[in-house]
């Protein structure tokens, strides 16, 4: 499969603030490729130099064969982005934001306004064409900003949070999207919903301050996690002392606590009927099962107990 994306220990700084650690990523023509993280790991500074809007402190890149540092101007032609936060020119309307868009890359008028009548049409916002930017709900411009990325057909689409905050309708019109269209653009996609990662992704890259920590299908992942074992149980009555027994407890890794229920990371050595002796004929129910991508996104950020 071909590489439409190379970065070699690339490498960001601002003043004394390292925001990439030395990261090297590929992503193969085609694919959805996920980036996850906690709050400021780097995720949409890795997106940013990506798009050439960010140049690294150190590092190489390239873009469909494109150097990074020398071919930017070819590169953002090849690019559609979506920024985590609103880009649009305020004093004009939706529809002249989109038809500017489409001049910037040279598209023939008629053509473009078929696009944009189709892409308004499937994403329900014909209705707001003709609004400002400032007049229409959060939900109609993230839709919008989501049109203006994919409208000039760019090879490379980038997407920093495109569906935060949205109701399940508009997600799953992005999501389906992105599913059909899939051959037709190489995505990375940056997204806090685990979930949606899951669903919709070829490939999934965790970033934990700024370094790659992990990079693998959502198979690769799992495998990679299966000397380890999750229990969740549910206790009869809680003890102020169950967060001191598991702390100090062998082979246990991490947990999570909410109310009477317990989700316990072991160690593959330890054995449940080990665990549920803890709590001293409490467990009302034991069930153990293969971790999720969320339970590998918090172990590999290194998310200790979280007490809830």
């Amino acid at each position: 499969m071909a590489v439409s994306i190379t970065l070699r220990n690339i490498i960001k700084k601002y003043g004394d603030k390292t925001a990439l650690n030395n990261v090297t990523l590929g992503v193969e023509k085609g694919h959805i490729h996920a980036i996850i993280g906690t709050t400021g790991s780097g995720k949409s500074t890795l997106l940013r130099v990506i798009a050439t809007l960010s140049a690294p402190s150190l590092g190489s890149g390239y873009i469909n064969g494109l150097n990074l540092g020398a071919r930017q101007n070819q590169i953002r032609q090849q690019i559609g982005y979506m920024a985590q936060d609103s880009r649009f020119e305020e004093s004009l309307t939706l529809l002249e934001n989109l038809v500017l868009q489409g001049k910037l890359h040279g598209i023939d008028q008629a053509d473009l306004l078929n696009r944009i009548s189709g892409f308004v049409t499937r994403f329900n916002v014909v209705d707001q064409l003709h609004a400002f930017p400032s007049e229409v709900s959060h939900g109609t411009r993230r839709k919008m900003e989501f049109i203006r990325a994919v409208l000039h057909n760019p090879s490379i689409l980038l997407l920093d949070e495109p569906s935060a905050s949205l109701d399940l309708e508009c997600k799953e019109l992005m999501e389906t999207f992105l599913h059909e269209q899939k051959l037709r653009f190489t995505t990375v996609l940056v997204s806090s919903n685990i979930d949606q990662v899951e669903k919709i992704a070829d490939r999934i890259s965790i970033l934990d301050d700024g370094r790659l920590v992990a990079d693998g299908t959502l198979k690769e992942l799992k495998e990679s996690e299966q000397e380890d074992r999750i229990l969740d149980i549910t206790l009869s009555e809680t003890d102020e002392k169950d967060i001191n027994i598991l702390d100090a407890a062998e082979g246990i890794i991490s947990y999570r606590a909410r109310g009477n229920q317990y989700e316990i990371v072991m160690e593959s050595s330890v054995n449940s009927e080990t665990v549920i002796a803890l709590f001293n004929g409490r467990v009302t129910e034991a069930v153990p099962r293969l971790p999720t991508l969320a339970d590998i996104f918090k172990r590999m950020v290194k998310v200790e107990a979280i007490h809830e």
